[in-house]
């Protein structure tokens, strides 16, 4: 539908084009050497006629902004688009006042551009103040004559808007409502718009909509919902995305949130409204309250679709909740004297009540187990970098942060993690070792958010203290008898021992059993070293001696062609064998595999569950998780007060405390 300011605007440019051809081909060119910096006022007018080609100028540049313009989604259905007309030529005229005071040489020749009387028969549709545009000047002393001006469209524009509640006008373009009401008293801040004035009715924070200016009704009924169209104006809680905006739509959260939604690849996974229905109940509640009730920001809203997003590919946390859920459900049953007849009584809908799942998860601490039982798994897999480290994409001079995993008793089935395998995937039954940690493991991204890290990052520390205390503490008790036998300073073995050396520790099945005998253990070790020693010398005497008599000219009877013919020689001997140590919880070479670990030192032992894989270096480790493995080893020598105190004196306090004993020596050693 063409109206008459817009054909207007035709006739505008027509007349624009046709002017500009005819000068250009009589006004003569000058030419310039470059050397002076010239703006568009500064030109000529024989070479620019100002008249014509600010009015071509700003006719393209009003219909770029008219096609490429902000138009909100709320003033697309079809019977909203008078007032989406109405929100357009607004938001055009205050592009064009930004344009004439750009240029002010312009200003004369635009303030009658034929725009404005498209803008103010917007404004005022009846033509109810036309005839404000013609000034009648006051006549001079001794002169009768009667001084008749036309103020410019401009001029009069200006002057109605600034009495005029703008959000009346967008919102009812048909009459002339809110026109020249003396609008003034009240302003509020809009986003396209910038400051606008209101009228009486509009003065409350929450009667419009700061984005795309529609009023919110004062009754609004049931069947708005339905047909889908709602208003739903409240006050605006998202201060980063609509600065300094009272109130929002429906409409315009909805548009905001999706555009954000769309910036990051990562945010339409965890909002993906093709699977909506199989979406966490948090995720799909925060969305629904942010959209329908603005509760809430937008960032707030991708966060914890991010954190459920994650916490559900990679953890067990919906597994938990449904079982905690039908457990509660169960019990709640019980105590009302009722019981299950069949497992149907159990409908979707109550599985999906978003209150009886948030009691759930909050009271069951169903997010905090879930953390947890991943963070524990990690450890058991070998992978033991903390999440932080992987958040923070911290690293130890560059290396990257995987290493090899071994388990200390690979023999021991119960003991050895199978959680990270595959489907079809077989641990130390297979016929093909598998290296540790799997993928499954060490290729998990890392939380998503800083919240979830930080949570996760405490979960962290103190599996690592759960799983690695109890062999730490005999790790410190093997320091402290070796120490009592050798008269010397366990306090000081302790403290001289690397993050790399307690690995080395760690690795060894010994510091994974309970109860040890570590004094037997290492006689058993000595005497085993004795012994091969032994039978080494005897080898060689028995080799010299047998070369010796090999040298003699006459040929014994016992090394004869027929004897060497029908006698088996001996099996060659392997000097990996030779070099190789048994477990030092060894007494004898056993007979069997594994069988040396019933030795009198292990009668009472108990072996330690669970058992993680360990890694084969520190190297690959940064700082997070050194600290959070160094705040294990302290614990554990913290637990051996005797160790500690010692550990930490001076070199007189350490003569003093084996004198007359550590309490005594703390004390002397203070200042």
């Amino acid at each position: 539908m063409t109206t008459v300011a817009d054909a207007d605007l035709h006739s505008e440019l027509v007349v624009a084009n046709d002017v500009h051809t005819s000068n250009n081909v009589h006004t003569p060119m000058f030419q310039s050497k470059g050397k002076t910096a010239r703006t568009w006022q500064d030109l000529p007018a024989e070479i620019l006629n100002v008249s014509s080609t600010s009015r071509l100028i700003t006719t393209y540049y009003l219909l770029d902004i008219s096609a490429n313009g902000y138009v909100p989604k709320t003033w697309e259905p079809r019977e909203l688009w008078p007032q989406r007309f109405a929100y357009t030529t607004f938001r055009d005229a205050l592009e064009f006042e930004r344009l004439r005071f750009l240029f002010p040489c312009w200003r004369s020749h635009l303030d009658n551009h034929a725009f404005w009387n498209k803008a103010v028969a917007v404004l005022d549709p009846m033509g109810s103040y036309n005839h404000l545009t013609v000034v009648q000047a006051t006549p001079t002393t001794g002169s009768n004559a009667v001084l008749v001006g036309r103020m410019s469209m401009w001029q009069h524009y200006r002057h109605m808007l600034d009495a005029s509640c703008i959000v009346c006008r967008v919102n009812f373009p048909y009459n002339g409502e809110g026109l020249c009401t003396g609008a003034g008293k009240r302003s509020s801040q809009t986003l396209i718009h910038g400051q606008i004035n209101l009228c009486k009715e509009h003065r409350k924070g929450t009667a419009f909509c700061g984005v795309c200016l529609r009023e919110a009704p004062r009754l609004e009924l049931e069947e708005d919902y339905a047909q889908g169209m709602p208003v739903c104006c409240v006050e605006n809680e998202d201060e980063e995305t609509w600065p300094k905006i009272e109130a929002t739509c429906r409409g315009c959260r909805t548009e905001a949130f999706w555009k954000r939604v769309n910036m990051r690849a990562e945010w339409q996974v965890a909002v993906d409204q093709r699977r909506w229905p199989m979406l966490d109940w948090e995720t799909r509640q925060s969305v629904e309250s942010f959209i329908d009730l603005g509760e809430g920001s937008i960032r707030d809203v991708l966060q914890v679709a991010e954190e459920k997003h994650w916490l559900r590919s990679y953890t067990k946390i919906g597994d938990m909740l449904q079982q905690a859920l039908a457990a509660s459900k169960f019990a709640s049953r019980v105590d009302a004297g009722e019981a299950y007849g069949s497992d149907e009584e159990v409908s979707d809908d109550e599985m999906e009540d978003p209150e009886m799942l948030s009691l759930t998860e909050d009271a069951g601490g169903i997010r905090e187990l879930a953390i947890n039982d991943w963070v524990r798994n990690r450890i058991l897999d070998g992978h033991w970098i903390s999440p932080a480290d992987d958040y923070f994409n911290h690293m130890n001079y560059g290396r990257p942060r995987l290493a090899p995993a071994r388990h200390p008793c690979p023999w021991n089935r119960r003991a050895v993690y199978e959680g990270a395998l595959d489907d079809g995937q077989q641990g130390c039954d297979g016929l093909e070792e598998l290296t540790h940690p799997r993928p499954r493991t060490h290729l998990v991204p890392h939380p998503p958010t800083y919240p979830l890290a930080q949570q996760i990052y405490v979960a962290f520390q103190r599996q690592m203290r759960e799983i690695l205390l109890p062999p730490m503490r005999n790790v410190v008790r093997k320091l402290m008898m070796e120490a009592s036998a050798d008269g010397g300073d366990a306090g000081m073995r302790a403290h001289n021992m690397t993050v790399e050396d307690v690995v080395n520790e760690l690795r060894d099945e010994s510091a994974w059993y309970s109860g040890v005998d570590w004094l037997e253990v290492r006689q058993n070790r000595i005497e085993e070293e004795d012994r091969r020693r032994r039978e080494r010398e005897k080898d060689e005497d028995d080799s010299s001696s047998s070369s010796h008599s090999g040298g003699s000219h006459t040929t014994s009877p016992v090394l004869s062609t027929t004897t060497l013919q029908t006698t088996p020689s001996p099996p060659p001997v392997n000097k990996d064998e030779e070099a190789i140590v048994s477990s030092p919880l060894a007494g004898v070479p056993p007979p069997a595999p594994f069988a040396h670990l019933q030795t009198s030192s292990l009668r009472a032992a108990e072996l330690l569950r669970p058992i993680p894989y360990v890694p084969v270096t520190t190297d690959h480790m940064a700082h997070y998780s050194r600290e959070a493995f160094s705040l294990v080893r302290i614990l554990g020598i913290s637990e051996k007060r005797d160790v500690v105190l010692t550990a930490y004196l001076c070199r007189c306090g350490r003569r003093h405390a084996r004198r007359y004993g550590t309490a005594s020596a703390l004390s002397a050693s203070e200042p």
